[in-house]
Protein backbone atom coordinates (compact mmCIF):
# COMPACT_ATOMS: atom_id res chain seq x y z
CA UNK A 1 0.00 0.00 0.00
CA UNK A 2 1.32 3.25 -0.58
CA UNK A 3 1.34 6.21 1.93
CA UNK A 4 -2.18 6.91 2.74
CA UNK A 5 -3.35 11.11 1.62
CA UNK A 6 -4.60 12.95 4.31
CA UNK A 7 -6.62 15.14 2.43
CA UNK A 8 -8.07 14.43 -0.96
CA UNK A 9 -9.48 17.15 -3.32
CA UNK A 10 -13.16 16.80 -4.66
CA UNK A 11 -15.74 19.12 -6.33
CA UNK A 12 -18.25 19.42 -4.45
CA UNK A 13 -21.29 17.21 -5.40
CA UNK A 14 -22.84 16.66 -1.53
CA UNK A 15 -23.63 19.23 1.50
CA UNK A 16 -26.24 17.47 3.31
CA UNK A 17 -29.05 14.44 2.22
CA UNK A 18 -31.07 15.51 -0.31
CA UNK A 19 -28.70 18.52 -1.25
CA UNK A 20 -26.05 17.08 -3.70
CA UNK A 21 -24.97 19.38 -6.57
CA UNK A 22 -24.38 18.38 -9.85
CA UNK A 23 -22.61 20.02 -13.45
CA UNK A 24 -24.83 22.60 -15.15
CA UNK A 25 -27.10 21.25 -17.83
CA UNK A 26 -27.25 22.37 -21.40
CA UNK A 27 -30.81 23.64 -22.05
CA UNK A 28 -33.67 23.46 -19.61
CA UNK A 29 -36.77 20.66 -21.10
CA UNK A 30 -39.78 22.16 -19.34
CA UNK A 31 -40.71 19.21 -16.62
CA UNK A 32 -44.34 18.23 -15.55
CA UNK A 33 -45.65 15.23 -13.38
CA UNK A 34 -46.71 13.80 -16.92
CA UNK A 35 -44.26 14.36 -18.77
CA UNK A 36 -41.08 13.73 -16.42
CA UNK A 37 -39.48 10.44 -15.81
CA UNK A 38 -38.51 9.86 -11.89
CA UNK A 39 -35.13 8.18 -13.14
CA UNK A 40 -34.62 11.36 -15.16
CA UNK A 41 -35.27 13.42 -12.42
CA UNK A 42 -33.03 11.68 -9.54
CA UNK A 43 -30.19 11.64 -12.00
CA UNK A 44 -30.48 15.73 -12.55
CA UNK A 45 -31.43 16.29 -8.56
CA UNK A 46 -28.94 13.34 -6.79
CA UNK A 47 -26.35 12.24 -8.55
CA UNK A 48 -22.91 13.41 -9.99
CA UNK A 49 -21.27 10.71 -11.98
CA UNK A 50 -18.32 12.57 -13.32
CA UNK A 51 -17.47 14.03 -9.89
CA UNK A 52 -17.97 10.35 -7.98
CA UNK A 53 -15.59 8.47 -10.77
CA UNK A 54 -12.84 10.93 -10.36
CA UNK A 55 -12.98 11.46 -6.92
CA UNK A 56 -12.99 6.92 -6.35
CA UNK A 57 -10.16 7.05 -9.18
CA UNK A 58 -7.71 9.76 -7.78
CA UNK A 59 -8.13 8.42 -4.06
CA UNK A 60 -7.72 4.66 -5.18
CA UNK A 61 -4.36 5.71 -7.06
CA UNK A 62 -3.02 7.89 -4.09
CA UNK A 63 -3.86 5.37 -1.54
CA UNK A 64 -2.92 1.64 -3.28
CA UNK A 65 -0.80 3.14 -5.31
CA UNK A 66 -1.99 1.93 -8.89
CA UNK A 67 -4.61 2.67 -11.05
CA UNK A 68 -8.06 1.81 -10.64
CA UNK A 69 -9.50 -0.19 -13.85
CA UNK A 70 -12.29 -2.69 -12.50
CA UNK A 71 -14.92 -0.82 -10.44
CA UNK A 72 -17.95 -2.09 -8.89
CA UNK A 73 -21.23 -0.37 -8.58
CA UNK A 74 -23.41 -2.08 -6.21
CA UNK A 75 -26.73 -0.95 -5.72
CA UNK A 76 -26.24 0.51 -8.99
CA UNK A 77 -29.71 1.20 -9.94
CA UNK A 78 -29.44 3.15 -13.74
CA UNK A 79 -25.81 2.61 -13.48
CA UNK A 80 -24.63 6.07 -14.37
CA UNK A 81 -21.85 6.24 -11.94
CA UNK A 82 -20.22 3.27 -13.81
CA UNK A 83 -21.00 4.78 -17.37
CA UNK A 84 -18.82 7.43 -16.21
CA UNK A 85 -16.16 5.86 -14.60
CA UNK A 86 -15.83 3.83 -18.19
CA UNK A 87 -15.68 7.33 -20.16
CA UNK A 88 -12.65 8.39 -17.63
CA UNK A 89 -9.72 5.56 -19.57
CA UNK A 90 -10.15 3.38 -22.38
CA UNK A 91 -9.13 0.40 -19.96
CA UNK A 92 -11.96 0.74 -17.30
CA UNK A 93 -13.98 -1.74 -16.76
CA UNK A 94 -17.42 -1.38 -14.84
CA UNK A 95 -19.23 -3.94 -13.26
CA UNK A 96 -23.17 -3.17 -12.12
CA UNK A 97 -24.87 -4.83 -9.51
CA UNK A 98 -28.91 -4.57 -8.61
CA UNK A 99 -32.24 -6.37 -8.38
CA UNK A 100 -34.43 -4.31 -9.59
CA UNK A 101 -34.92 -5.47 -13.59
CA UNK A 102 -36.82 -2.20 -14.89
CA UNK A 103 -34.35 0.13 -13.04
CA UNK A 104 -31.93 -1.66 -15.09
CA UNK A 105 -33.89 -1.60 -18.51
CA UNK A 106 -33.85 2.08 -17.64
CA UNK A 107 -30.26 2.51 -16.98
CA UNK A 108 -29.72 0.36 -20.50
CA UNK A 109 -31.53 2.37 -22.79
CA UNK A 110 -31.01 6.20 -21.78
CA UNK A 111 -27.16 5.37 -19.95
CA UNK A 112 -25.78 2.40 -21.51
CA UNK A 113 -27.03 4.13 -25.41
CA UNK A 114 -24.95 7.21 -24.70
CA UNK A 115 -22.01 5.28 -24.69
CA UNK A 116 -19.75 4.14 -27.56
CA UNK A 117 -20.02 0.74 -28.58
CA UNK A 118 -16.59 -0.13 -27.28
CA UNK A 119 -17.62 1.48 -23.74
CA UNK A 120 -20.58 -0.75 -23.83
CA UNK A 121 -18.60 -3.77 -23.99
CA UNK A 122 -16.61 -2.59 -20.82
CA UNK A 123 -20.15 -2.32 -18.60
CA UNK A 124 -21.07 -5.53 -17.17
CA UNK A 125 -24.78 -5.32 -15.93
CA UNK A 126 -25.61 -8.51 -13.02
CA UNK A 127 -29.33 -8.39 -12.33
CA UNK A 128 -28.68 -10.68 -8.81
CA UNK A 129 -28.46 -10.09 -5.21
CA UNK A 130 -25.72 -7.83 -3.90
CA UNK A 131 -24.79 -10.09 -1.47
CA UNK A 132 -24.17 -13.54 -3.51
CA UNK A 133 -22.12 -12.02 -6.19
CA UNK A 134 -18.17 -12.73 -5.99
CA UNK A 135 -16.65 -12.79 -9.46
CA UNK A 136 -15.77 -11.15 -11.39
CA UNK A 137 -13.55 -9.46 -8.96
CA UNK A 138 -12.96 -5.67 -8.47
CA UNK A 139 -10.76 -3.22 -7.17
CA UNK A 140 -13.08 -0.99 -5.98
CA UNK A 141 -16.50 -1.71 -4.81
CA UNK A 142 -18.64 1.21 -3.85
CA UNK A 143 -22.00 1.17 -2.33
CA UNK A 144 -23.48 5.32 -2.33
CA UNK A 145 -26.49 6.69 -1.57
CA UNK A 146 -26.84 5.20 1.71
CA UNK A 147 -27.74 1.72 -0.09
CA UNK A 148 -26.78 -0.56 2.37
CA UNK A 149 -29.00 0.43 4.38
CA UNK A 150 -31.86 -1.26 3.76
CA UNK A 151 -29.70 -4.16 5.54
CA UNK A 152 -31.26 -3.36 9.34
CA UNK A 153 -30.28 -6.38 10.81
CA UNK A 154 -26.67 -6.53 12.08
CA UNK A 155 -26.18 -10.39 10.72
CA UNK A 156 -27.29 -9.13 7.59
CA UNK A 157 -25.16 -6.10 6.79
CA UNK A 158 -22.03 -8.66 8.15
CA UNK A 159 -23.05 -10.78 5.84
CA UNK A 160 -22.81 -8.19 3.03
CA UNK A 161 -19.57 -6.64 3.81
CA UNK A 162 -18.40 -10.35 3.69
CA UNK A 163 -19.27 -10.71 0.31
CA UNK A 164 -17.93 -7.47 -0.40
CA UNK A 165 -14.92 -8.68 0.90
CA UNK A 166 -14.16 -11.64 -1.27
CA UNK A 167 -15.42 -10.35 -4.30
CA UNK A 168 -12.14 -7.65 -4.09
CA UNK A 169 -8.75 -8.13 -5.61
CA UNK A 170 -6.29 -8.09 -3.41
CA UNK A 171 -5.36 -4.71 -1.85
CA UNK A 172 -8.98 -3.50 -3.18
CA UNK A 173 -11.09 -0.93 -1.37
CA UNK A 174 -14.92 -0.81 -0.35
CA UNK A 175 -16.00 3.22 0.33
CA UNK A 176 -19.57 3.29 1.58
CA UNK A 177 -20.96 7.13 1.91
CA UNK A 178 -22.66 7.73 5.65
CA UNK A 179 -25.33 9.88 6.29
CA UNK A 180 -26.15 11.13 10.17
CA UNK A 181 -26.34 14.55 12.85
CA UNK A 182 -28.99 15.00 14.77
CA UNK A 183 -31.18 16.31 11.92
CA UNK A 184 -31.51 12.45 10.92
CA UNK A 185 -34.00 12.26 13.82
CA UNK A 186 -36.12 15.41 12.56
CA UNK A 187 -39.80 14.66 10.84
CA UNK A 188 -38.52 17.50 8.56
CA UNK A 189 -39.26 18.15 4.52
CA UNK A 190 -36.48 19.99 2.57
CA UNK A 191 -36.74 21.53 -0.84
CA UNK A 192 -34.94 22.61 -3.18
CA UNK A 193 -34.95 24.20 -6.48
CA UNK A 194 -33.13 21.90 -9.77
CA UNK A 195 -31.54 24.51 -11.90
CA UNK A 196 -33.12 22.29 -14.71
CA UNK A 197 -36.63 23.36 -13.85
CA UNK A 198 -38.25 21.67 -11.03
CA UNK A 199 -37.94 21.43 -7.24
CA UNK A 200 -36.77 18.22 -5.47
CA UNK A 201 -37.90 17.65 -1.93
CA UNK A 202 -36.55 14.87 1.03
CA UNK A 203 -39.46 14.00 2.86
CA UNK A 204 -38.01 12.41 6.44
CA UNK A 205 -41.40 10.66 7.33
CA UNK A 206 -40.72 8.66 10.12
CA UNK A 207 -37.59 8.28 12.42
CA UNK A 208 -37.41 5.60 15.81
CA UNK A 209 -35.02 6.17 17.90
CA UNK A 210 -35.01 2.62 20.14
CA UNK A 211 -34.06 0.82 16.37
CA UNK A 212 -32.79 3.65 14.15
CA UNK A 213 -35.10 3.04 11.41
CA UNK A 214 -36.42 6.08 8.81
CA UNK A 215 -38.21 6.27 6.75
CA UNK A 216 -37.85 8.43 3.82
CA UNK A 217 -38.69 9.93 0.56
CA UNK A 218 -38.18 11.80 -2.41
CA UNK A 219 -40.70 14.21 -4.15
CA UNK A 220 -41.07 16.18 -6.90
CA UNK A 221 -42.83 19.30 -8.05
CA UNK A 222 -43.14 21.31 -11.47
CA UNK A 223 -43.26 25.01 -12.48
CA UNK A 224 -46.97 24.42 -13.99
CA UNK A 225 -48.12 23.06 -10.17
CA UNK A 226 -48.10 19.58 -10.83
CA UNK A 227 -46.62 16.72 -8.49
CA UNK A 228 -44.84 13.44 -8.40
CA UNK A 229 -45.50 12.20 -4.53
CA UNK A 230 -43.76 9.48 -3.31
CA UNK A 231 -40.88 9.22 -6.46
CA UNK A 232 -38.75 7.32 -4.11
CA UNK A 233 -39.20 5.59 -0.81
CA UNK A 234 -36.33 4.55 1.41
CA UNK A 235 -37.08 2.13 4.27
CA UNK A 236 -33.58 2.27 5.81
CA UNK A 237 -31.76 1.57 9.12
CA UNK A 238 -29.31 4.58 9.79
CA UNK A 239 -25.81 2.45 11.05
CA UNK A 240 -23.77 4.53 12.90
CA UNK A 241 -19.81 5.23 11.95
CA UNK A 242 -18.79 3.46 15.33
CA UNK A 243 -21.21 -0.04 14.24
CA UNK A 244 -19.88 0.45 11.07
CA UNK A 245 -15.95 0.18 11.52
CA UNK A 246 -16.81 -2.38 13.77
CA UNK A 247 -18.80 -4.70 10.62
CA UNK A 248 -16.08 -3.97 8.49
CA UNK A 249 -13.20 -4.55 10.82
CA UNK A 250 -15.21 -8.22 11.64
CA UNK A 251 -15.22 -9.07 7.74
CA UNK A 252 -11.80 -8.88 7.39
CA UNK A 253 -11.00 -5.68 6.18
CA UNK A 254 -7.96 -3.27 7.15
CA UNK A 255 -6.86 0.21 7.75
CA UNK A 256 -10.96 1.01 7.87
CA UNK A 257 -11.12 4.95 7.73
CA UNK A 258 -13.32 7.89 7.58
CA UNK A 259 -12.73 11.09 5.31
CA UNK A 260 -14.65 13.86 6.14
CA UNK A 261 -15.86 16.85 4.14
CA UNK A 262 -14.04 19.87 5.98
CA UNK A 263 -16.16 22.38 3.29
CA UNK A 264 -13.62 24.72 2.65
CA UNK A 265 -14.81 26.27 0.18
CA UNK A 266 -18.35 26.52 -2.23
CA UNK A 267 -17.39 24.82 -5.26
CA UNK A 268 -14.94 22.38 -3.32
CA UNK A 269 -14.30 20.09 -0.91
CA UNK A 270 -11.08 18.55 1.01
CA UNK A 271 -12.11 14.93 2.29
CA UNK A 272 -9.92 15.01 5.41
CA UNK A 273 -8.76 11.22 6.82
CA UNK A 274 -10.22 11.68 10.25
CA UNK A 275 -10.29 10.34 13.77
CA UNK A 276 -12.87 12.53 15.15
CA UNK A 277 -15.66 14.27 13.17
CA UNK A 278 -17.73 17.57 13.84
CA UNK A 279 -20.99 18.03 15.84
CA UNK A 280 -22.52 19.05 12.72
CA UNK A 281 -26.61 18.66 12.73
CA UNK A 282 -26.62 16.90 9.28
CA UNK A 283 -23.28 15.12 7.92
CA UNK A 284 -21.96 12.85 4.78
CA UNK A 285 -18.85 11.12 5.62
CA UNK A 286 -16.94 8.18 3.77
CA UNK A 287 -15.80 4.99 5.12
CA UNK A 288 -13.21 2.88 3.38
CA UNK A 289 -11.81 -0.16 4.06
CA UNK A 290 -8.88 -2.54 2.35
CA UNK A 291 -8.57 -5.67 1.71
CA UNK A 292 -5.05 -6.28 1.88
Amino acid sequence: MAATPKTVKKRKSKERIGKKRRPKQRGRPKFTAKTSDKHDLYQRSVQAPEVDSEFFADYFKDYVGRDLRKFREDFCGTFVLSTAFVRLHEDNEAICVDLDGPTLDWGREHNLQQLAPEQQNRIHIYQTDVMSLQEPRADLIAAMNFSYCIFKERSTLNAYLKNCYEALDSGGLLVMDMWGGSETQSLQEEEREIEDGFTYIWDQDEFDPLTYNILCRIHFEFPDGSKMRNAFVYDWRLWTPPELLEAMTAAGFEDVHFLWDTEDSEDDSNYERVDHGEADQAWITYIVGQKR
